[in-house]
């Protein structure tokens, strides 16, 4: 709780809660004679309008005149985030739709980071962004040599996020598919798991004397080094109609305001905490944010993956009207709902 939060009495922490909930409901402005109402509270319309001035007062709520409804500001939402179960969890028809659209027999990243935007976008009515799962640095989980020519072979990469490289290697000596099978096996046993520079060292200190399998080994560092130097991680965004079909997007101006946010490649990199665990969710409101661009938004986020190996992130951003407790559940769900899929896949020989 905030400092100002704890000089309100109970029944004004109820208000500001049924403030908050009644306007991410609505999109209206919430005002007394409402509140008591739908909420059939013990206390007369005046004395909600007297505890509405003390909500203003403290920079909860905002009211043109005196008489007018509540609108929650920034610090309202905080708190009704902070009062909100610490787990809460998505409904069972949402984590259906989860195992409906994400297949673990894919075994592709990319269409488990697809499937992961759209049920999740659907289930929150506001922009979905995840992520594929990427390695701070490219390791190996498997390689295959395929025999093209006497001197002539194709390198096929897999890494441990699931991406896959291939390359044709010119070889120092005529090799067979029973002789690069025997190399891949011996390779994949002494490399497996290793990075770029991994690589190049635990090789120079096998001493090896084979220029076929040095010329393998050259390349496969080289396409490591090729995939670190490319890799950004791609990204499914799914939702913006969805967004831009709630009240706070109806002007022209808004709407192609929002369009600039999604498309912005460093939205999401512009909320991410440096330290930030699997599984755990972060939620951004209006001005905490550090980007004067997504102030007017607010951002739930999550890594997903396993610590150390492939790390991807998943969230949805919306205005600060939007549904905390579905968004926190969906998000945390899909975060570890993918986490389990990355896990599986690396551990996948």
């Amino acid at each position: 709780m905030t400092t100002a939060t704890t000089q309100l009495n109970d029944r004004r922490q109820s208000l500001l809660e049924f403030i908050v909930g009644d306007y991410i409901a609505t999109a209206v402005p919430v005002a007394s004679q409402q509140i008591a109402k739908r909420h059939r509270l013990r206390v007369s319309p005046a004395t909600i309008r007297n505890d509405m001035a003390e909500l203003e007062d403290l920079g909860y709520i905002s009211r043109p005149h005196a008489s007018a409804g509540g609108v929650p500001a920034d610090a309202a939402y905080r708190f009704y985030v902070e009062r909100a179960p610490q787990k809460p969890r998505p409904s069972r028809r949402f984590e259906a739709l989860v195992h409906e659209a994400i297949e673990p027999e894919a075994g592709d990243p990319d269409t488990w980071a697809r499937g992961a935007a759209a049920v999740l976008s659907d289930a929150v009515l506001n922009v979905a962004i995840v992520t594929t799962p990427r390695a701070s640095h490219a390791r190996i989980k498997q390689l295959q040599l395929v025999h093209l020519h006497d001197r002539r072979a194709l390198l096929v990469l897999v890494m441990r996020d699931a991406r896959l490289r291939q390359h044709i290697v010119q070889l120092a000596d005529a090799a067979s598919q029973d002789d690069l099978t025997g190399l891949a096996v011996r390779l994949n046993a002494l490399l497996a798991g290793l990075s770029a520079a991994d690589v190049r060292r635990v090789w120079k200190a096998s001493h090896s004397d084979d220029p076929t399998a040095d010329a393998v080994v050259a390349e496969l560092a080289r396409l490591l080094d090729e995939e670190e130097q490319e890799g950004q991680e791609r990204r499914y965004t799914e939702g913006l109609g969805h967004m831009l079909s709630q009240p706070e997007f109806q002007s022209a101006a808004s709407a192609r305001e929002a369009v600039g946010v999604i498309e912005d490649d460093d939205t999401l990199r512009s909320v991410l905490p440096e330290q930030m665990s699997a599984g755990a969710v972060h939620v951004i409101i209006g001005g905490e944010s550090h980007s004067q661009q997504l102030r007017p938004y607010s951002v739930v986020i999550a890594r997903y993956g396993t610590p150390g190996q492939a790390m991807g992130v998943i969230g949805t951003l919306g205005p600060t009207r939007m549904d905390y407790v579905r968004a926190i559940s969906s998000v945390r769900y899909l975060a570890g709902f993918l986490s389990g899929l990355v896990a599986a896949l690396e551990e996948t020989p």
